[in-house]
């Protein structure tokens, strides 16, 4: 008869990782180091997971809950502007700057491997952005390439903030970017 699975085992797994991921970069972590990191072999996280990127995932999501916030088309220009912060910005906690980094770190070596996981995730942002410009008056084409060009600009808000060690206040950026959105969309700002 098989054992059942430690409900505590996989919340554990992750907070360790995290731990270990403060200082590592994705491309030095395999599913053989996290199990010597974690003082077993690679079967739990196999066993819990699958495989590495989907521990990664993981980890990103239990750093970053409130990333996962629908925006509501509807919205006003400051409920866009509270979405881009909510979504991409707040990095000045360690955490959520380590799920924004982790975030980066795999979708470059994303399509070398195969995956797909963060151009969804990625074309899933652009399509809600899309639907909000769409409902603010943004023709079809007009809006899928403004909200291309808003996505791209938090994501590089994100970025800047990375790599020039914190010295960038993201949350401003984020809000200017709304701003400056819906200024040419005409929108009110709430």
């Amino acid at each position: 008869m098989p054992r059942k699975p430690d409900p505590t085992l996989k919340p554990a797994i992750v907070e360790k990782v995290v731990q270990h991921l403060r200082d590592t970069p994705i491309a030095d972590v395999s599913v053989r180091s996290l199990g010597r990191v974690l003082g077993t072999s690679a079967y739990p996280i196999v066993y819990h997971f699958g495989s590495r990127d989907a521990l990664i995932d993981a980890v990103v999501n239990h750093l970053a809950p409130a990333a996962d916030q629908p925006l509501d088309p509807g919205t006003d220009a400051t409920g866009l502007a509270d979405w881009l912060v909510a979504r991409f910005g707040g990095l000045d906690d360690p955490d959520r700057a380590l799920a924004a980094r982790l975030t980066f770190e795999l979708g470059a070596v994303e399509s070398l491997a195969g995956r797909t996981h963060e151009h969804r995730s990625h074309q899933a942002l652009v399509d809600a952005v899309s639907a909000w410009c769409t409902a603010h008056g943004h023709t079809a084409d007009t809006a899928a390439t403004t909200a291309q060009a808003l996505v791209s600009a938090a994501r590089g808000a994100q970025w800047s903030h990375i790599v020039d060690d914190g010295h960038t206040d993201v949350d401003t950026r984020l809000r200017a970017v709304a701003r400056g959105l819906t200024s040419d969309a005409r929108v009110p700002a709430g």
